[in-house]
């Protein structure tokens, strides 16, 4: 199932592989806390997908790297 995850100024694809909305909605909790981390501001401008599982989100850039986000 794929989404659109809008965070910022950008829209990046979400694959939500936990298929549960409880999911989608602790990733945007989340997200509403990281807009206090500069850092991840500045890497969330390189990110090309995101996957959601139940507990947490693999956030994909384009050089390859990945974040683990915990959600739960």
């Amino acid at each position: 199932m794929t989404d659109i995850l809008h965070f910022g100024h950008r829209n990046v694809p979400l694959m939500n592989r936990a298929k549960r909305l409880d999911s989608r909605r602790l990733l945007q909790e989340r997200m509403k806390e990281m807009t206090l981390d500069l850092e991840f501001r500045r890497k969330w401008k390189k990110a090309t997908g995101v996957e959601l599982w139940s507990d947490a989100a693999i956030v994909k850039f384009s050089d390859g790297t990945k974040l683990y986000l915990n959600i739960s």
